[in-house]
């Protein structure tokens, strides 16, 4: 899921759905610009990109790991095991690229939520409970902001492939990754063919009643799923079954994560 804030204009709070349309407060008089500060949940649209300040994680984030210069936070019910696997997805979604560097940069990280815990339950999130309701985040099995947030959170059951977790245990780091490079790292032109691709793709009926076919955002991420073989338990969407049903989004996805 990529839920996204809006940048300018809006007061804290205002969300841009996946379709575009808006919900929460309307446009306000700008006002100067303070000073950017790394903000500390994703209904503050002030966040430090230049990496100067020290982002201090929130205290119930007992675990914290490093990779590839990004930090990935957990708190103390969550798995070794988990923050491995975790560990492991960045390793081979960046491997061959460096949209690490650029993510890094900006301040991304991840959070790998307890089993128990819901996405309202971490202090990211929770202040979205006001604007959307707790009923907004029944189904939700991990979530990547956009805009001035760059942050993803996944279910440690999830990781270790437990039938218990919110995603019926599959490892959605892939696809929450998508979203982070799509929106953060990747360059301008290939952004933009993800769109154009994701037209044709409509066009020519595919994805017909797919998560993939909600925006071109969900289609670049739910690619990003497959391409790394990651897709479902049953290995039904994987790398081949992209390739072959898809092969303009593959041929994109090979350029921006390499092969």
């Amino acid at each position: 899921l990529g839920l996204w804030l809006v940048q300018h204009g809006t007061t804290p709070g205002g969300l841009i759905n996946s379709d575009g349309s808006t919900t929460g407060p309307g446009p306000v008089a700008s006002a100067t610009p303070a000073a950017r500060t790394r903000a500390t949940d994703v209904c503050t649209t002030s966040f430090d990109f230049t990496g100067e300040s020290e982002h201090v994680f929130d205290a119930s984030y007992t675990e914290q790991r490093e990779v590839l210069g990004l930090t990935i936070v957990a708190g103390p019910e969550v798995s070794s095991a988990a923050l491995a696997v975790a560990e492991a997805t960045l390793l081979r979604v960046f491997a061959n690229n460096d949209h690490e560097q650029t993510l890094a940069e900006q301040g991304a990280y991840i959070i790998v939520a307890e089993p128990d815990q819901g996405v309202l339950d971490l202090p990211e999130f929770a202040c979205l409970e006001e604007e959307l309701g707790t009923n907004f985040f029944t189904h939700v099995c991990g979530i990547a902001d956009r805009a001035d947030y760059p942050v993803v959170t996944v279910n440690a059951l999830d990781l270790v492939g437990d039938r218990r977790g919110p995603c019926d245990g599959v490892n959605i780091l892939y696809h929450e990754l998508g979203h982070l490079v799509q929106n953060f790292a990747a360059d301008p032109p290939d952004e933009l063919e993800s769109r154009w691709i994701y037209s044709d793709a409509l066009a020519a009926g595919l994805y017909e009643g797919q998560y993939a076919a909600s925006n071109y955002r969900e289609y670049f991420a739910e690619g990003t799923q497959a391409y790394f073989d990651a897709q479902d338990r049953q290995g039904e969407f994987n790398r081949s079954w992209l390739e072959d049903y898809d092969p303009a989004l593959f041929a994109l996805l090979t350029r921006v994560y390499g092969d």
